[in-house]
């Protein structure tokens, strides 16, 4: 029982610092504009 909430435990706090890691790259900057980038690239051909 007690591996289990380790396990949980663990992988939360991995999940938790994945978010803050590409928070800090910036992929959550711009989310509107992925939508749109296939757009812009067909009107730079």
């Amino acid at each position: 029982m007690i591996v289990y909430i380790a396990i949980s435990i663990a992988m939360g706090i991995a999940g938790i610092g994945t978010y803050i890691y590409f928070l800090r790259r910036g992929q959550f900057e711009n989310v509107e504009e992925v939508k749109y980038r296939l757009f812009h690239e067909e009107q730079d051909k």
